[in-house]
């Protein structure tokens, strides 16, 4: 039955197919299941990194900080124009 997944050809060393094939069978998953979760947590990780970086850079040029109580009071004023 065919995929509609992309296939894609990688070269392990040596250590990285042990690695995974012991991953693999602890896991009770196919090596290419387990490849492509490991290809997945990076992808999504490196998204988290980019996304903290906007983050801290908001932070810094942050000038003023409200408390909660104080966030909402603005919001119920702006709401209750």
């Amino acid at each position: 039955m065919p995929t509609t997944k992309e296939r894609i050809l990688i070269t392990l060393t040596p250590d990285m197919a042990h690695e995974l094939t012991l991953r693999a069978k602890k896991e009770k998953s196919p090596r290419a299941t387990v490849a492509a979760r490991l290809v997945r947590e990076a992808l999504d990780d490196a998204e988290d990194q980019r996304i903290a970086a906007i983050v801290d850079k908001r932070i810094a040029s942050t000038k003023t900080w409200l408390s909660s109580d104080e966030f909402w009071k603005q919001v119920a004023r702006k709401h209750s124009k």
